[in-house]
């Protein structure tokens, strides 16, 4: 015999309770009940009905008000009939014997007569007064969560609040977002309830865009491992529409119990709860593209300005290009010696790609460590390699939605260059010991090497070459766009005279002297020269003397007669080594190049420090 108890008249939750025969249902005031009538006429704990000898009984509990059956007070235990009222104070209660299942259990309960409308009038009448105990547990969530770099800790934070304040068997989280990269958390993960996460309660869920409650709703359960449960509660994680965002459900809340019916207060605090998830995986997401924005290589802060600077033949031709590819969606090389501005290329790229508002990541991958660099790409789980003792956040996972920049690609390992060819290809990604995920990143790349060399000697996969080479933007270098040097001179003092409140000018002399010059650190070198010598000016005007380059007849050897790129790259190092003592550090600063880089070139080009000869 199956039965239900459907409280008509009165305030109380829930609405709906489902009657067992292994286990009595309390009604009272108190909110530990199974049913709570809130009414000052209820006892705290004043009756309960209970199943004996086939059928159930109704059992007062109340010694001062009673409770009535049909209009009168019963002292002793009274068996139920079907449509019977039972009455506490002001409450009616209406007891309803129901089929759940017919034979072959293929059949569901009916749907409950009650109308959207009455439930939420009477639910909106009911209001939850939470504890102290409760309101701080809330509170400390939200506060943690500020400090929280994780979505997945942040779930589980919740998921463990919910199993211990619903007092639920397993609770669950299944991810809805594509965008989003958490998939499936269960707690406990020992739990010996055998019942997955419900598609059924889930679906539901989606399409009324509301809370999905098993005991009251009576949703469809018949192909599910539900059958077994007494009650179940899916709520949505989602969050709310704001002004250029739409409502976004990133994931679901399931809620189970195989041995009581959960009470209206704690589907009530799991909502509150499950709000504040939702909005607190929002401001990290929120917080991941600004932390990602900080990341760019920015030169400028004018809005809509031109962040390349000239207007020769060569940087016009690149300009059409960079135009042309921002409209793609497909990955872009960039290549060039160090110091030509392939940063500000793929930013450019960026500014007028249908991803601007979404976040840019710089990544040189010259500086990323050998044995971290699949951690660092592609994130990790606590615990993945000694001294990870939280989880990270890789780079495409900071890059979703928008472009991840890898400068100097080149100097990846093949196995991280095999890992990336798959991220492109699939658009997946698997953090160290973690579990495979989606994102949505458009990755532009940057070198200064000769890829197909590269590939011919071994030192780069031929596949992700081809994969990187399908748009190709060349820049040029200085020495090849000279007519643009007097506009970026005026660029770099403009920027010094804001920043020294000085103003500074360019004599003619000076820009003669530069004229001379092959510059092979390029741009990022004509800005170091400038610095300097806006440091040792002494008025505002910038003389030849103020300007510190070499010349050609400088020590470090005869300047190639060619233009090699190779040779003129290492005479132009081996200049700088001789004039900075064979200082790295200096060295790399004039050339304008990371110190790690001017290694592996010094090392390249086999070049060695000069023993001066002895007579």
């Amino acid at each position: 015999m199956s039965a239900r108890l459907v409280l008509e008249l009165g305030i109380g939750a829930p609405l709906t309770v489902l009657l067992s025969q292994e286990q009595s249902v309390k009604i009272g005031r108190n909110p530990d009940n199974d049913l709570v009538i809130h009414d000052e006429h209820a006892s705290r704990f004043h009756a309960e009905v209970y199943f004996a000898s086939g059928r159930f009984f109704l059992k007062n509990h109340s010694k001062n008000n009673g409770t009535r059956l049909n209009g009168s007070k019963i002292s002793d235990d009274v068996a139920l009939v079907n449509q019977c009222k039972i009455n506490i104070g002001s409450a009616q209660i209406r007891f309803e014997s129901i089929p759940i299942f017919n034979e072959d259990s293929s059949k569901t309960l009916p749907e409950l007569e009650l109308q959207d409308e009455v439930k939420e009038s009477k639910s909106d009448a009911f209001v939850t007064q939470f504890l102290h105990d409760e309101l701080s547990v809330l509170f400390s969530y939200v506060a943690e969560s500020v400090l929280e770099n994780n979505p997945r800790d942040l779930v589980e934070k919740a998921l463990k609040i919910l199993l211990t304040s619903t007092h639920a068997e397993k609770v669950g989280f299944l991810s809805l977002d594509t965008k989003e990269f958490m998939l499936k958390q269960v707690l406990p993960s020992n739990t010996s309830l055998d019942v997955e996460l419900s598609k059924t309660l889930t679906s539901e869920a989606v399409t009324r865009g509301k809370t999905v409650w098993l005991l009251q709703e009576q949703v469809g359960i018949e192909a599910e491992s539900l059958q077994s449960m007494q009650d179940a509660v899916c709520l949505l994680v989602k969050t709310k529409a704001s002004e250029g965002r739409d409502e976004n459900i990133l994931g679901a809340i399931h809620l189970y119990n195989s041995r009581k019916f959960f009470s209206f207060k704690e589907v009530r605090f799991a909502e509150f709860l499950v709000d504040c998830l939702a909005n607190s995986l929002q401001v990290l997401r929120m917080r991941r593209a600004l932390e990602a924005d900080n990341n760019r290589f920015k030169l400028i802060e004018e809005k809509d300005k031109e962040l390349i600077v000239g207007a020769s033949r060569l940087i016009v031709k690149m300009k059409q290009e960079i135009q042309r590819a921002a409209l793609r969606t497909g990955s872009v090389l960039i290549t060039g010696e160090s110091g030509v501005g392939k940063e500000l290329v793929a930013l450019e790229l960026h500014n007028k790609s249908s991803r601007k508002a979404e976040p840019m990541v710089s990544v040189n991958c010259a500086t990323i460590s050998p044995g971290l660099a699949d951690a660092e790409l592609f994130g990790n789980e606590k615990g993945a390699y000694t001294g990870a003792d939280r989880a990270n956040t890789g780079y495409f996972q900071q890059a979703d939605d928008g472009i991840l920049f890898l400068d100097e690609v080149g100097e990846l390992s093949l196995e991280c260059q095999a890992k990336l060819l798959r991220t492109l290809e699939t658009g997946k990604i698997r953090p160290l010991r973690g579990k495979e995920i989606n994102v949505n990143v458009r990755v532009i790349s940057a070198t200064n090497r000769d890829l197909q060399k590269e590939v011919q000697e071994g030192r780069f996969r031929e596949d992700l070459f081809y994969r990187l080479n399908t748009c190709v933007i060349k820049v040029p270098p200085l020495r090849e766009r000279l007519e643009d040097l007097p506009e970026l001179v005026d660029f770099f003092l403009n920027r010094f005279s804001l920043e020294y409140r000085r103003r500074f000018l360019p004599s003619p002399e000076v820009l003669e002297k530069l004229k001379k010059y092959h510059w092979p650190g390029n741009i990022r070198q004509l800005k170091s020269v400038l610095e300097s010598g806006v440091n040792r000016a002494e008025s505002e005007t910038l003389m030849a003397e103020d300007v510190d380059i070499p010349t050609n007849d400088a020590s470090g050897g005869e300047a190639p007669k060619t233009i090699n790129l190779a040779e003129v790259e290492s005479w132009a190092i081996k200049i700088a080594l001789e004039r900075n003592g064979w200082n790295q550090t200096q060295a790399a600063k004039v050339l304008g190049i990371h110190r790690e880089t001017l290694m592996d070139k010094i090392k390249k080009y086999k070049i060695q420090k000069t023993i001066p000869k002895t007579t």
